[in-house]
């Protein structure tokens, strides 16, 4: 019986119990007149692309959210503030860019910086939701913390869940792969997968609360049957693990990509690019076209098994007439790399990853429309909080997307800034040795913000055409790209640009140098330094270890 199942049933025989022993004393209460407010559906999938046929790229399948995209607006160009999921996830969450949150690594927590900071969900529980967590919304190791809470903000939440399928406990069936932890078919179906498991929690909790009793647990609800409505506007956040690597999926979604492809790119391009923009040290990390091929098929089909997830939730939503009645927001945390200039996973400044996936479907305001202007990841916060006609803080770095939502051709004007942190090695044979075991790059693939190693971030700024990047502030390298010339990025203009090159960098340096205060930042870190040794010598620390 799983823990739902149970917490209904148990609360059920409590109320029975109660019933056989009250008297009738007093006079009956009616039901709470249902609440009409609208609900939302916050869906995550983790390290995702947008090599989709939803974001109009036919490469790979996902009819569901195919038919989401014909109710809402695809935003085409959404850029996140860094591309790797602990900062990303805690600016979407704050709606507050990386400087302000002070995460910029996969340890750091915002509420450091921000102790009194609102979340998204939490704007809605102190407004009297029901806010909800199934898997993974804040940062959450992958495969270390599947089944766990992560780093997770307790606050944001009335209750909690952290399913764990198969694709974890037989994790030790990856040891067999050329690349151990790369990829894995399974022969399973799709309710012994973790996000398998998450979508019935989350189709279960729609029905407990919306259908007829009978149809809880079982199958659609009866036709002739009364729809139940629950008093209590929900807010559901439901996170995918997959496509994370390892890239895990059942068999049937494998076979939906015998062939595939990965892009054609050109080694020497790197001649004119700083050593910082780079992910790996090797063409395609040393990885065999084989295996490249593989890892794509792999992504792909976890893809697809993702979108057949989400036709559960989309499903239930029209099963109790709630479609109408329901903000969705799709999103990933940030873009991924497939061989892209040589490269794999994120951790970069380039378009493919630090775009991507961004989708939202409003009753009444959305009617599956495209968008072409340039949005950040920090505007999901205060466009659901005027779509709910909640109240967002004053304090917020995003802005709203509704009149986007209402217009998507109307003109729009504003950039889109991403950065990442590079931590350099120190000199010493400690790091020597972790120089040659990372292949002798200078600095260390998932960034580390403590005070033994040197930090330094790339910035970069994104317009309507072009992209503009330094690296410690140039003095690690710079790069500029013309989308309209170069879409691909192979050739850095910054590299020994002309008189009207240069113009154009001091103006794109000017605006991407006002994204940030470095008086500000220095402020954030005293303020982290102070909460976290203050947390550290607390009985009831800030962020206490929960179990759910």
């Amino acid at each position: 019986m799983n823990k739902i199942q149970s917490t209904v049933l148990l609360s059920a025989a409590a109320l029975s119990g109660a019933a056989a022993a009250a008297q009738p004393v007093r006079p009956r209460q009616e039901p709470a007149e249902p609440d009409n407010r609208l609900n939302v559906l916050f869906i995550s999938s983790d390290d995702l692309c947008s090599a989709m046929n939803a974001f109009g790229d036919p490469r790979v399948q996902t009819p569901n959210l195919d038919r989401l995209a014909r109710m809402g607006v695809v935003f085409n160009r959404a850029y996140n503030q860094s591309p790797l999921s602990g900062p990303s996830r805690a600016s979407i969450m704050t709606g507050c860019r990386p400087d302000r949150t002070g995460v910029h690594d996969l340890s750091g927590k915002f509420r450091y910086a921000m102790p009194d900071a609102v979340t998204l969900p939490q704007l809605f529980k102190n407004n009297g939701y029901y806010t909800v967590r199934v898997g993974k919304i804040y940062h959450a190791g992958v495969p270390s913390d599947i089944g766990q809470p992560g780093s997770d903000d307790p606050a944001s939440w009335t209750i909690a869940y952290n399913p764990i399928g198969r694709d974890r406990t037989d994790e030790y069936l990856l040891e067999g792969n050329t690349h151990p932890g790369t990829w894995m078919a399974l022969d399973c179906n799709d309710n012994e997968m973790t996000d398998g498991i998450s979508a019935n929690v989350a189709v279960s909790l729609l029905r407990s609360r919306y259908s007829n009793v009978g149809s809880a647990y079982g199958g659609p609800a009866r036709k002739d049957a009364p729809v139940r409505r629950a008093a209590q506007p929900f807010f559901m956040a439901v996170g995918f693990y997959r496509p994370h690597i390892p890239y895990i999926a059942p068999q049937k979604y494998f076979d939906l990509y015998p062939e595939v492809t990965i892009p054609e790119n050109f080694e020497q391009e790197w001649l004119t690019k700083p050593d910082l923009a780079r992910n790996n040290t090797s063409w395609n990390g040393g990885v065999s076209e084989e295996d490249c091929l593989n890892a794509v098929r792999a992504y792909y089909a976890s893809i697809t098994f993702i979108d057949a997830q989400i036709g559960k939730m989309l499903d239930a939503l029209e099963e109790l007439d709630l479609m109408d009645k329901t903000i969705i927001v799709f999103w990933s945390d940030h873009g991924y790399m497939l061989g892209d200039h040589g490269m794999w996973q994120k951790q970069n400044l380039f378009e493919r990853t630090a775009h991507q996936p961004l989708l939202i479907y409003a009753p009444g305001v959305t009617d599956g429309k495209q968008c072409n202007a340039v949005v950040e990841m920090i505007d999901i916060y205060p466009t659901v909080a005027e779509l709910a006609a909640l109240p967002a803080p004053g304090t917020l770095d995003g802005v709203s997307l509704k009149p986007l939502l209402d217009d998507v051709d109307r003109t729009w004007d504003r950039p889109a800034f991403t950065q990442q942190a590079r931590t350099l090695y120190g000199e010493g044979q400690n790091n020597a040795m972790m120089r040659a075991f990372s292949g002798g790059t200078r600095f260390m693939f998932n960034p580390s913000l403590d005070d033994s190693h040197t930090t330094v971030f790339g910035r970069s700024v994104r317009t309507d055409r072009y992209r503009y990047t330094e690296w410690d502030e140039g003095r690690e390298g710079v790069e500029l790209y013309d989308y309209e010339t170069d879409p691909e990025e192979h050739v850095n203009l910054a590299h020994n640009p002309d008189r009207k090159t240069r113009n154009l960098m001091e103006e794109l340096a000017a605006l991407l140098h006002s994204s940030y205060d470095k008086a500000a930042i220095e402020q954030t870190q005293k303020t982290i330094a102070r909460n976290r040794a203050a947390a550290n010598q607390s009985l009831e620390p800030l962020y206490p270890r929960v179990t759910y």
